[in-house]
């Protein structure tokens, strides 16, 4: 009876030697038919509560991500916004040449 079977392919290995010698040839990971999921494609619940979690991870790290680039821009807006502000030809210039023309008056 097949005892090991290769989580990669369709190989199933009555020995831990046949199997180990699989790994070392391909590269794939192999298992005891114990650990093997049951057939038929059905999930423990375990393995769904595991492939909710992800999808929550996965899904908290999309709006992490779109958070910190949104920020970033308008880290860079703003700093390229002072960076004008501060220029000789910026809103400085401008607004000393107004107060200037309104202490005249």
């Amino acid at each position: 009876m097949t005892e090991y079977l290769c989580t990669a392919c369709p190989l199933q290995a009555d020995s831990l030697e046949e199997l180990h010698r699989h790994s070392l040839e391909t590269g794939h990971v192999g298992i005891s038919r114990s650990e093997a999921p049951p057939a038929g494609g059905k999930l423990s619940k375990l393995t769904k509560h595991l492939v909710v979690t992800q999808g929550v991870t996965l899904a908290a790290l999309g709006a992490s991500i779109s958070a910190c680039t949104y920020l970033y821009a308008r880290w860079q807006s703003a700093e390229a916004e002072n960076a004008y502000l501060k220029s000789p030809s910026g809103a400085g210039r401008n607004l000393k040449s107004h107060d200037k023309s309104r202490d005249k008056e």
